[in-house]
Parts: structure tokens; C-alpha cells; sequence
């Protein structure tokens, strides 16, 4: 169940707009509970002094809270915000002097003047400067034209006893000072909400933000990635080579680039089926990812060729690399697959000048060397 501050806070923010910025509906729930306030005070001061002998002080706070609640019904309903509030800044300035001047001048209504300050205070929350300044020069003409009348005034209405204007400066007071921390607290309050919304929403943005980095890196992986073997496709192939390629010829480092392929694989598919030949595929994926180092490269070529990029490396190291994975590779068995799996390798090293176009074709041209020899070997090509 909602507080009572809760409700209230919902009462008074039924006028809002809700496309409004946070900022502007805060004011305007804020401007709408001063109203309130005030025009619930009227009615128990105007009672106060119908009681206390003064009929027409009576009726002006009685007045001013009819209208006031009229005002705000009609910004609930239409939700013009700017005619409420000149409406209820012109309200709040009129009812002190209009109060004062008919207790009879200062002597009597001096208390109900805090609130005429009020107006130019509220103009700059709610309005802006310009507007603020115009009814502060207000307040002092009218202050000073109260002070001309006043002989005139203090003549015409019985002075009140000392024990109730105290009384009636003391409620004014106190009334006027719980109204600011109305104000403030519902200010304070609104400001924190709205503070932890912002940090939650910042939250959840961020976490968003993350979830969302890791699905692009999760979709780039996978589109990088060959999904039988698990080692990278041919797309990866041709980013690594150009970036290889290109340190390559800036500062004349080596890079070796084996093609293998699978001896006899057709043969294989057509024996064992090609669930065992997708995994002779990934038994060769596995041995070579555990063979290379760190810096190296494995990539699906395609079918049953793969690729392997050693920067570092050159033309006679790549060769006796590759000379030991053919030899593991003669060792490797798959459950009841062939007898004995074997690979053909073509070798080369990057040239000056060379396009991975170029390397790779000098690297098919010494795989198919390799085949044409008998298979189950080693062939370089400078």
C-alpha cells in the first residue's frame, strides 16, 4: 500500500504531462502541492477570522481557495500548465494584500504578509528571471502603496488584541514554514528518486551495452569460424593473410604457409561415411591446433585442405613443421575409421611483392606437386 506522502505526490502530478522532461514535471507537481497547501490553509484561516469577528477577511481566504481549487481542476483536465501557474502566482501575490489591507493595515495583517513573498520566490522555480523580477518590483510597489494607506486602513477596522495577532503571527509562521519544507521535502525526495532511476537506468544501459559487445564478438567468432572443425574459415583466412602479408613486406619479417590435404578423403566418405569423415576432419583440426604455437594460424581452406600461416618462419622451417605434422598425422586413428590416415603438404614463403593470391597459389601448386608424387609427403616451393 502506497504512503500517504505517496499519494499525495500522485495526487498532485495528475496535471503532468507525461512527455514532459523529468525536470518540468517535477516543478509542476511542486507548484501544484504549494497550491494546495495554501488553498487548504485559506480555508481554515478564512474560518479562523470569520470566528474572530472579521466577516470580509473571512471571505477573502475562502474566496481565494474556491478559486484556487477551480484553477486546479481545470489544469488536471486540461493540463495547461502556464495558466495554472500565472493564475496561482497571481492568487498567492493578491491574498496577503487583499487580506491585510481588509484587517485593517499592518497592525492587524502584518502575519499574513510572509506569504506575499512567496510570488517572486515560486516566479523563479517555476517561471523564470525576467518574470521573477517583475513580481518582486510588485511586491515593493504594493508594499509601499500599503504603507500609504495604512492611516487610512488602521482607521476604519477595530485593532485586534495583542494575544491574537500573536496567536494569527505564530499560525502564519509555523504554516508558512511547513509549507517550504513541504517543498523541499518533496524536492529532496523527487531528486533522489529521480538520481536512482538515472543510476539504475545507467546500469541497465551498461549491462545492455555489454551483453550487446559480447554478441557481436560471440556473431564475429562465428562468422570467422569454421563450425565442423572449429578452426578459422576461409573469411578469417583472407583478413590474416593480408595482415600477415603486410608486416611481412613493412619490415621483412618470414612467413611460411603450408596447404594440406586429406589423402584419399573422397575414398574415406564413400567407405566410412561421411559422419566418420567429418570426424577425421576434426581429429586433424584438433592435432593441428595442438601443434602450432601461439602466433601461428590454422584455417579450413576448404573440403579437406587446410592452411596454416607461421610468421617467423621461413621456406626451410616451414618444411621440416611441416615434415613432423605429416608424421603425427600418420599416427592419428579415428573409431572405426580407416587404417591409417594420411596428408599431402604444399610449402612456400612469402616473396617481396607477393598478394596472398600469389601465395597460395605457389602453396597449391606445391600440394599438388606433393599428390602427383605419390602423396603422404612434403613438397617447398620458393
Amino acid at each position: 500500500m502506497d504512503s500517504p506522502a505517496a499519494r499525495l505526490w500522485r495526487f498532485v502530478s495528475r496535471g503532468n504531462h507525461p512527455d514532459l522532461p523529468a525536470e518540468e514535471r517535477l516543478k509542476q507537481s511542486i507548484l501544484t502541492l504549494i497550491a494546495l497547501f495554501i488553498a487548504v490553509l485559506a480555508v481554515g484561516w478564512g474560518t479562523l477570522y470569520l470566528l474572530a469577528g472579521y466577516p470580509v477577511s473571512g471571505a477573502i481566504p475562502l474566496s481565494y481557495a474556491l478559486i484556487s481549487f477551480l484553477s486546479m481542476g481545470d489544469y488536471f483536465v486540461r493540463k495547461h500548465f502556464a495558466f495554472f501557474r500565472d493564475s496561482q502566482l497571481l492568487l498567492i501575490f493578491l491574498l496577503p494584500f487583499l487580506l491585510m489591507w481588509s484587517l485593517g493595515g499592518f497592525a492587524n495583517g502584518s502575519a499574513v504578509m510572509i506569504w506575499a513573498l512567496f510570488t517572486p520566490l515560486a516566479a523563479v522555480f517555476f517561471a523564470d528571471m525576467r518574470r521573477a523580477i517583475g513580481w518582486l518590483i510588485a511586491f515593493v510597489l504594493f508594499t509601499v502603496l500599503s504603507g500609504i494607506l495604512d492611516p487610512i486602513l488602521r482607521s476604519r477596522v477595530p485593532s485586534m488584541s495583542a494575544d491574537v495577532n500573536v496567536a494569527f503571527f505564530v499560525m502564519n509562521l509555523a504554516a508558512s514554514g511547513i509549507g517550504v519544507f513541504l517543498v523541499m521535502y518533496y524536492f529532496r525526495r523527487e531528486s533522489l528518486d529521480a538520481q536512482q532511476r538515472m543510476t539504475h537506468a545507467n546500469r541497465e544501459l551498461a549491462e545492455a551495452y555489454r551483453l550487446l559487445k559480447e554478441n557481436e564478438a560471440k556473431i564475429h567468432e562465428l562468422m570467422l569460424t569454421d563450425p565442423l572443425t572449429g578452426v578459422a574459415n576461409r573469411r578469417a583466412l583472407n583478413e590474416r593473410l593480408q595482415v600477415e602479408l603486410q608486416r611481412c613486406h613493412r619490415y621483412g619479417r618470414a612467413l611460411g604457409c603450408i596447404l594440406l590435404d586429406v589423402d584419399h578423403f573422397k575414398t574415406i566418405n564413400d567407405r566410412h561415411g561421411h559422419l566418420i569423415g567429418d570426424q577425421v576432419l576434426q581429429a586433424l583440426a584438433r592435432l593441428l591446433r595442438s601443434a602450432v604455437r601461439e602466433l601461428d594460424f590454422v584455417a579450413r581452406y576448404g573440403g579437406e585442405e587446410f592452411v596454416i600461416l607461421l610468421p617467423e618462419t621461413d621456406l626451410a622451417g616451414a618444411t621440416r613443421f611441416a615434415e613432423r605434422l605429416r608424421r603425427e598425422i600418420a599416427g592419428l586413428r579415428v573409431p572405426r575409421g580407416p587404417a591409417m590416415i594420411t596428408a599431402s603438404f604444399g610449402v612456400t614463403a612469402c616473396n617481396p611483392g607477393d598478394s596472398p593470391d600469389d601465395l597460395l597459389r605457389r602453396a597449391d601448386e606445391a600440394l599438388y606437386a606433393a599428390k602427383h608424387d605419390g602423396r603422404d609427403r612434403v613438397v617447398g616451393q620458393a
